[in-house]
């Protein structure tokens, strides 16, 4: 397909790898605690999805901090849920409640 300039770029692009990789092979899903998921793939593969609240304006500041919290913690992946939730989306357990 032609690329253009026209509508919003393909999402498949930009997803976390362990997203790409196992799209659509998730065995099953599993709340570990209030707002944290553990997705699993059919390969044996994990990620944990944390949630947390936010209002649904944000400043420039506020993202700029959550978007470090990313980089520090889950290798800057991170999504912006529907009712405008932040997720994290994270492949190592031991950062999930550091």
């Amino acid at each position: 397909m032609a690329k253009t300039d026209i509508g919003p770029p393909d999402y498949k692009k930009m997803l976390p790898p362990v997203i790409q990789k196992n799209y659509g092979k998730w065995k099953y899903h599993e709340i570990l605690q209030p707002g944290v998921l553990k997705h699993v793939a059919e390969s044996g593969e994990e990620l944990y999805s944390v949630r947390a609240g936010s209002p649904r304006l944000l400043s420039t500041d506020h993202i700029r901090e959550v978007c470090d919290f990313a980089d520090k913690y889950c290798d800057g992946y991170l999504r912006f849920t529907s009712r405008h939730n932040i997720e994290f989306l994270l492949t190592d357990k031991s950062k999930v409640d550091p």
